[in-house]
């Protein structure tokens, strides 16, 4: 009996881990790892946008109380992003190649709840569509979808995951963008 719900906790604990992505139009091998990343823009979904720009505002307002304004974790997750996923493919972009435009629109974004992270379990979650276009014939060269789940559970979950989650999901985001387009890690 012991074994059997030990079986069952460990193998929900490592799903819960797991970031689904899910390819709708897959890069073409020819592609892959000789793209340079010229821009990238971030949006919010249509049925998130109200959600989410409400957690900027709030973000926002703790940004104008604090004495250092203008720190990322003060922006709005689309210029978070921006610059997270810019920084972070950039660190992986082998600038050969011809030059692309990446599109992310946001669908989720979601903090795991305190009082249920303890008692069950909870997870933090970013979720979007991206999409890759050819920057010259704007033909697009590949979109897939990406949710990226992080799991907590009980106190020690919590104390683990720390702050800045946002930004810690926005890095996982770019590093999964960055592997979808073949990049090596430098």
């Amino acid at each position: 009996m012991l074994r059997t719900f030990l079986i069952l906790f460990v193998g929900f604990s490592i799903s819960a881990c797991v970031s689904p992505t899910q390819v709708v139009t897959p890069l073409g091998e020819e592609h892959k790892g000789v793209r340079n990343v010229e821009t990238i823009e971030v949006a919010y979904g249509e049925f998130s946008k109200s959600k989410l720009v409400a957690i900027d505002l709030e973000r926002k307002a703790e940004g104008d109380e604090s004495d250092t304004p203008d720190e990322l974790q003060y922006k709005s997750l689309k210029e978070a992003m921006e610059v997270i996923v810019t920084q972070h493919l950039e660190s992986r972009d082998n600038d050969i190649g011809q030059n692309s435009h990446v599109e992310i629109e946001i669908d989720n974004l979601k903090f795991a709840n305190a009082a249920a992270a303890i008692l069950i379990g909870d997870t933090d979650q970013l979720a979007g569509t991206v999409r890759v276009y050819d920057t010259e014939t704007k033909a697009l060269l590949t979109e897939f979808y990406v949710d990226v789940l992080k799991g907590r559970a009980g106190l020690l979950g919590l104390a683990i995951r720390g702050s800045g989650v946002r930004e810690q999901l926005s890095l996982e985001y770019a590093d999964i963008i960055g592997d979808q387009l073949g990049f090596e890690d430098k």
